[in-house]
């Protein structure tokens, strides 16, 4: 099942440090399929993790039961590489080239996996599947859903993350140190929030959410609006900058980053988004682009792009 991570970071560089020309460059989408290279069948639940040129994770996911993938990237990109990892299968790793974006800058990164030769292989783990496809929708920094009542659920933003499986084929989610029932949680995919025991139907021992008769996606009124927010950051000590003036092109507005530097915007609408940034006094901007945010929804959308600035 296709997951979206709702995070932009755009990775800013001190200007003499590198060469302003091939960089970075902006992906809407990166979807493929992950296939066996001996047996040509599709592979489930490959792990797809994407990084940045200097090896700072910026997208996870996983293939669905067809070996699929699809990853919403929205912004700029720095030297990026994808690897693809799974149990008992060889890691396979490349980069990303801009060559390979269609017009509409979305890319497909498909490939063969070999299997690792059976006296090689490496007994399955003890931690089940089930939970490890459970956390990949839990990623630290990034926002949650839970249903509290069929006219309402909350926001959570997510510190800290573990799947439990206490029974086989049933798991409960632990986020913060409290414990949630799966069927209902609701997660982000393709701009709405999903239940998760709908995502995680196979791999449950009954039908829970059809037991539990909650909604497969939460209704407009249940989501909060969308966030842009982010941290102003001196890119020699990596210490948070109090002072910088943020500002919003549409509708114009502007917020000062606090005393841990951060700062956010709360969007309604959606539509393309740029931030710019004015550095507070005996500092300089650092950074080789203006951010840009793509929301195709208007609603529930939980976006990060930090800032870097130098003395």
């Amino acid at each position: 099942m296709k997951h979206y991570v709702f995070y932009i970071s755009i990775f800013s560089l001190y200007l003499h440090a590198q060469p302003k020309e091939g960089i970075e460059f902006k992906v809407n989408t990166i979807s493929g399929i992950v296939i066996d290279s001996v047996t040509s069948k599709p592979l489930m639940d490959v792990n797809i993790d994407i990084y940045t040129g200097n090896n700072i994770l910026k997208h996870s996911t996983t293939t669905d039961e067809n070996g699929f993938y699809t990853e919403l990237i929205v912004g700029y990109l720095w030297k990026p590489k994808i690897r693809f990892s799974m149990h008992n299968y060889q890691k396979k790793q490349f980069r990303l080239d801009p060559e390979d974006l269609d017009s509409s800058l979305n890319m497909t990164a498909s490939t063969f996996m070999v299997p690792v030769p059976e006296n090689k292989r490496i007994p399955d783990l003890d931690r089940s599947t089930i939970t490890k496809r459970a956390e990949t929708f839990f990623i630290k920094g990034n926002v949650f859903y839970y249903l509290t009542n069929k006219n309402k659920a909350d926001r959570i933003i997510i510190n800290s993350s573990e799947a439990i499986e206490n029974t086989p084929g049933f798991i409960s989610i632990k986020v913060n140190d409290k414990t949630y029932d799966v069927e209902k949680c609701y997660v982000p995919q393709k701009g709405r929030y999903e239940n998760l025991s709908y995502i995680l139907r196979s791999l449950l021992q009954e039908s829970i959410f059809t037991i539990s008769k909650n909604p497969l996606f939460l209704s407009d009124d249940m989501i909060q609006p969308s966030i842009i927010f982010g941290t102003i950051i001196n890119i020699f000590t990596g210490e948070p900058v109090m002072g910088a003036e943020i500002i919003l092109n549409k509708p114009f507005q502007r917020r000062i980053s606090d005393e841990n530097g951060k700062y956010a915007f709360q969007v309604n609408q959606p539509g393309s988004y740029h931030l710019s940034i004015n550095p507070p006094p005996d500092y300089q901007n650092a950074i080789i682009t203006k951010p840009e945010i793509i929301m195709e929804y208007g609603k529930g959308g939980w976006y990060k792009s930090n800032f870097y600035v130098r003395p």
